[in-house]
Order: structure tokens, then C-alpha cells, then sequence
């Protein structure tokens, strides 16, 4: 009975798998990725998951299988259409990995993936873009420029200090934080004026990542949230570090902006609150302005010091292009965001740092129930189909033969050239635009990111000359779901004739 009974069990499972092989046999992928998740998963675990997509693309075309019910597509056009506002496909269960909250809690703007759900709360959402965030913005490049000149540039005068330690990746990170803090909600979180990771955040954040990205490539983990001894890692009210402080600062600032008497601020949570918010919403948008918004933002910055500092000759263009417009006072002090998008080279070399270092991939979406056809070759419904973000952004059809090389000059090129290079690049700039998702699944704080950072390198680059401390290995950088940099070191000097300006300052 018991030989039977455990037969009967492997014949089950034998049956499950080879449905679930049969279903997508025909899409090519390697042959390990048709039965198990577990090929990329380990690819991931390892810290290799844009590699990983970039290889499976170039190997087996505009749509390969990396998983038992999972495709990716290379394509652009594909991906564009997929994410368009009258789609049918949905939110796959990947989404369902970025949650910080029990299930008994509503799921935020990038999480939430009911369609009705879904829009109704981008709705909500849209005012609050429309305020000015650059008075912020500003406060906070200022604390950042202050906490380099007090503490890490090289051999300043009077202090004794030589210093090659100013780890980019961790002050841009802390930057990125503290914008969202004042502009969103009022008020830094004091990374910036403390230079220490408050309640060690960035260290649970960068730890959540490899925990998202396991999730978002196994969904059916995400269930298990609710089972001892995981559910003890879901945040909660009254724990001293990590997402769990973010979470009682999430329920403390909501309580007093929706308190009755409370004085009305000039930030986004306002804007929220009038769009007419729910308190369980207003937690949310918490929740992913501080994950997302500051992650899209110090990799951003992160990934165009990096992108600059090994490729001289574009670090030297730029600053040339910024001593000119000052010089011809095309730009005030502080820059200002209109200023800076009138910086060719600038945003030129912005783009190119976020088409050669994309910072996330793209959760999977769910092809509607009488399946799709992509690329020429049909899938049935519920299959997860992600995009392939990295690979596309390396497309040398799109972006030319050295579309592996940080060149910020392609895009001026384009720019300049006739009508077939004006042809080109909208297409080189409609690829790189699924950096930030495209149709109903568009990133709506793409506008933000690229002010901040011109805003940024404007105001780093007019003081300070910069350069690697290591140059053979200048920073780690891991790619889980998220892009992780750690380490970029660098040495930081006053530029010629700034000094002065700065002691006079301090007098």
C-alpha cells in the first residue's frame, strides 16, 4: 500500500512538472530554466541577475524562457506594448514581493496590483508631483556640500586633515534619503547633518533587497510572511531599527498631519491628504517614496560619478561645459533644474549613466487569459513576462556598436544629426525610458530623479575635483532585483580658486 500510495505521489508530481514544462516548451531558454526556477534564482543569489538577463537575451532572442512560467522580452516595442493604458496584462505576483506591511494592510502604488485599485490611487498620487521641490532639494545638496567641506575634502588649510575616504555610494544615498524626507514629508531624516546611517536604515534596506529579490522569483514565499518565524521579520510599531522605525515614523507623521488642528505644510504629504488619502494610504506612500524614490536617485547620482570617473575624457567635457555657463552666467547659485536641463553634455552624460547602469529590473506582469503573441510567439494566458531593462538598454541595433561603452557623446550625435539621427534618437530615448516603466506601470518621480541629479553634478563639480581612490576595483556593485553599490571611494579637492572663496565664507 505504502509503495503505491508513494507512486501514486511521484507520478503526480511527474505529471505537474511536465505540464508545466509543456506549457512554454516551445520558447526558447536554457534547458534547466523550462523546469525550475532554481537557474536563475542561484544567478541572482549571486549577485549576477542583470548579467544573467543580459546573457540569456543576446543567446536566445527577443523572448526567452528564464523560468518554468516565466519569459523575458527583449524587445522594446513589445515591452512598451504590454505596458500600455489599455493593456490587459496585469500585475504578476513579483509585485507582491515589495509589500513591507501584513497582508492585513493596504499595498502601495507599486505593489498594489489590482488594476481598478491601482489607478485610482495614481490619481490620488498626481497633485503632489506638481508641487516645486527644488527649495528642497537645494537644502539638501547645501548639507551635502557642507559635510564635504567640514569633513572629508583633502588637506584643507588649518585642519590637518587628509582624508581619501568619502564613500559616494553611502553620501549619495544619504542624499537621495533626505530629499525625500523634505520634500515629501516636511523635513530630513538627518543622514546628511549626522553622516551615519540613522537606525542603521541603509543596512536593513540593502538586506530587504536580496529578501525582495528571492520573493519576487518565488512568489509562493510570499504567503509564508504570515508563518512562524518569518512573520517575526514583518515590521512592526516599536522596533528600534530597520523598516520597523520606519514604520512608527510612518504612523507618527500620518497621526499628526491628519490631526484636527494640525498646520497645513507645503509637501507632498499634503497633497495627499488633499487628494483625500486614506490613513492606510498616506502610510504607504511613506513607505515607497523612501524605498523607491531615494533608490532610483542616489543610484542615479551614484552610477554617474562611477560612469565619469573611469572615462576621463567625458569628467573633463563636463566640467569644461559647466565652467563655461557659469562663466557666461548661464547658471546662478544654487543651479536651478531649468538651468541645468540646459546642459547638453550634462544630460547627456546623466542618460548615458542610466542606460549603461539601469538601477532595478522590471517586476514580471501576468499576459492576459486568452494568452498573448510577443515577438512572434505565442504564450498562453498566466504566464509572468518581464522585461529585460539591462539588455535592452545594450541593444546595439538601438544604440550602436559600442553600445557596451559609456559614451555620453552618442546621444549628442543623434541630437545633431539629420533627420534619420533625429529618428534615432527618439528611439534611443523611448528605451532608455523603460528604465522607469512605461504606460500604466510608469514610475511617476522619472522628472524628479533627473533634477535632482543635474542639480547635483552642477553644484559638486563647480567646487570640488574628485577622483578614485582604487581604480582598479572603484566600487562593488551587486545586482539583485535593485542595484547595490558599496565602497567608491574617493579623494576630494577644492578647484583652483574655490578655497578662497570657502575660507572667506568662514570667516
Amino acid at each position: 500500500m505504502a509503495t503505491l500510495l508513494l507512486a501514486g505521489i511521484l507520478a503526480a508530481i511527474f505529471v505537474s512538472y511536465y505540464r508545466s514544462w509543456r506549457r512554454l516548451a516551445h520558447v526558447p531558454g536554457p534547458a534547466t530554466a523550462h523546469i525550475s526556477i532554481l537557474w536563475l534564482l542561484r544567478r541572482a543569489w549571486n549577485k549576477e541577475l542583470f548579467p544573467c538577463l543580459i546573457e540569456a537575451g543576446n543567446k536566445y532572442g527577443l523572448l526567452t524562457r528564464i523560468g518554468p512560467n516565466l519569459v523575458l522580452v527583449s524587445d522594446p516595442d513589445e515591452v512598451r506594448r504590454i505596458s500600455g493604458v489599455r493593456s490587459e496584462y496585469t500585475k504578476g505576483p513579483a509585485y507582491d514581493a515589495g509589500r513591507v506591511t501584513d497582508d492585513d494592510g493596504e499595498p502601495h502604488v507599486a505593489s498594489q496590483r489590482d488594476p481598478a485599485k491601482h489607478k485610482a490611487l495614481r490619481a490620488k498620487m498626481g497633485p503632489a508631483y506638481s508641487i516645486s521641490m527644488e527649495p528642497a532639494v537645494d537644502r539638501q545638496i547645501a548639507n551635502l556640500v557642507r559635510l564635504i567641506e567640514d569633513k572629508y575634502v583633502v588637506g584643507r588649510t588649518g585642519t590637518g586633515t587628509s582624508r581619501p575616504d568619502f564613500d559616494f555610494a553611502q553620501k549619495a544615498q544619504f542624499w537621495g534619503l533626505d530629499c525625500v524626507g523634505d520634500f515629501a514629508f516636511g523635513s530630513p531624516f538627518g543622514f546628511l547633518t549626522r553622516d551615519e546611517d540613522v537606525h542603521r536604515f541603509v543596512e536593513m534596506n540593502d538586506v530587504s533587497l536580496k529578501m525582495v529579490t528571492v520573493a519576487g522569483l518565488v512568489p509562493w514565499l510570499n504567503r509564508l510572511r504570515t508563518v512562524w518565524p518569518l512573520n517575526l521579520l514583518v515590521p512592526r510599531e516599536g522596533d528600534k531599527v530597520g523598516f520597523g522605525i520606519l514604520f512608527g515614523f510612518a504612523k507618527d507623521l500620518v497621526d499628526r498631519r491628519t490631526a484636527e488642528g494640525a498646520e497645513p505644510q507645503a509637501d507632498m504629504m499634503q497633497a495627499f491628504i488633499r487628494s483625500g488619502m486614506t490613513k492606510d494610504e498616506l502610510m504607504q506612500q511613506v513607505y515607497i517614496h523612501i524605498i523607491a524614490g531615494a533608490d532610483a536617485s542616489s543610484n542615479l547620482a551614484r552610477m554617474t560619478m562611477l560612469s565619469l570617473l573611469t572615462s576621463p575624457p567625458a569628467y573633463l567635457a563636463l566640467q569644461r561645459e559647466i565652467d563655461a555657463a557659469i562663466s557666461a552666467g548661464q547658471i546662478s547659485s544654487p543651479a536651478t533644474g531649468a538651468e541645468a536641463s540646459r546642459l547638453p553634455y550634462l544630460q547627456a552624460a546623466v542618460r548615458e549613466a542610466l542606460r549603461v547602469h539601469p538601477p532595478s529590473v522590471s517586476p514580471s506582469k501576468l499576459s492576459p487569459s486568452a494568452g498573448d503573441t510577443i515577438a512572434g510567439i505565442y504564450v498562453p494566458g498566466g504566464t509572468q513576462v518581464g522585461a529585460n531593462v539591462p539588455g535592452i538598454l545594450l541593444s546595439e541595433a538601438i544604440f550602436g556598436a559600442d553600445a557596451h561603452c559609456y559614451r555620453p557623446e552618442r546621444w549628442l550625435e543623434a541630437a545633431a544629426g539629420a533627420q534619420q539621427d533625429e529618428a534615432r534618437l527618439r528611439r534611443m530615448q523611448s528605451a532608455l525610458d523603460i528604465v522607469f516603466g512605461a504606460g500604466k506601470f510608469q514610475c511617476p518621480g522619472r522628472a524628479i530623479s533627473y533634477m535632482e541629479v543635474g542639480k547635483l553634478f552642477v553644484e559638486l563639480m563647480r567646487r570640488f575635483d574628485f577622483s578614485l581612490v582604487d581604480g582598479v576595483r572603484p566600487a562593488t556593485v551587486e545586482s539583485w532585483a535593485v542595484l547595490v553599490v558599496h565602497g567608491m571611494n574617493l579623494r576630494v579637492t577644492f578647484r583652483r580658486g574655490y578655497e578662497a572663496g570657502y575660507s572667506r565664507e568662514k570667516r
